[in-house]
């Protein structure tokens, strides 16, 4: 089967679909023949996806937020008949902070964005899938959640946690052939990587850099190439797998 045909007549949700390892998602998913449903809190970003209307739409959409989750998966298979994966990408970082100081504020937030909205959407999207015999629930963890970094506690945490999650709903889906996994990436060429406190894009991407073998941050692509493989039939014996992409990082 060629790239353009592996995820034809899929039905695909990509959350955190405006900006970064999302929107480069949507756009493989595209190519590759899915019907996608962009979802993401930033409507000027959503605004400049290229979504063809035959082929999804986008969505505003706060992914903590149960009953907007469950309005855009109900709208989804309302308007397409069926849903097919699940792609639980949308995230926030954490500006390093000794634990000391880190609020009960910013401890929630990052375990709400990380971690709650994964549980939240396996719960609406689970009885989706099991209507059309099955489906791909794949979430973005990081190397935070294998082998984590200093001043980053809920961060890692929640990273840790959905790892957790995502096995543990491997284990409840697999007899309805709902297949569960997560992809770790290393730091990421994307916007949010300021948003960790260690500096300018260059000089975090240096510092985070540093320990892979092979010397570079994780690219968007890199991750969409690996969420397309993971929502496809090439991977229907894969569930519970932690996929690193990650230069090395954790070796």
């Amino acid at each position: 089967m060629s790239k353009s045909e592996r995820l034809e007549g899929k039905v695909a949700i990509i959350t955190g679909g405006a900006s970064g390892m999302g929107r480069a998602s949507v756009v493989r998913f595209l190519e590759e023949g899915a019907t996608v449903v962009a979802a993401d809190i930033q409507q000027e970003l959503l605004d400049t996806l290229d979504i063809p209307a035959d082929r999804g739409f986008a969505s505003v959409t706060d992914v903590t937020d149960g009953d907007a989750v469950k309005a855009l998966v109900d709208d989804t298979v309302d308007r397409y008949g069926r849903l097919d994966v699940y792609f639980n990408n949308a995230g926030t970082a954490m500006w390093a902070t000794p634990i000391s100081e880190v609020s009960r504020e910013l401890w929630d937030l990052t375990i709400e964005v990380n971690l709650t909205a994964a549980f939240i959407a396996a719960q609406v999207t689970f009885p989706a899938f099991r209507r059309n015999g099955g489906g791909s629930f794949l979430v973005t963890a990081s190397t935070a959640g294998l082998r984590p970094r200093p001043n980053l506690t809920a961060y890692n945490a929640a990273k840790f946690g959905v790892i957790g999650l995502t096995k543990s709903l491997a284990l409840d889906g697999g007899a309805d052939n709902i297949r569960c996994n997560a992809i770790c990436p290393v730091a990421a060429n994307t916007p949010m990587l300021e948003q960790f406190g260690y500096g300018t894009h260059e000089e975090t991407a240096a510092m985070l850099t540093g320990g892979n073998p092979i010397q570079r941050m994780a690219e968007p692509e890199d991750v969409a190439n690996m969420a397309a493989f993971l929502a496809s039939d090439d991977a229907s014996f894969l569930t519970g797998t932690v996929v690193t992409v990650d230069g090395g990082r954790t070796i």
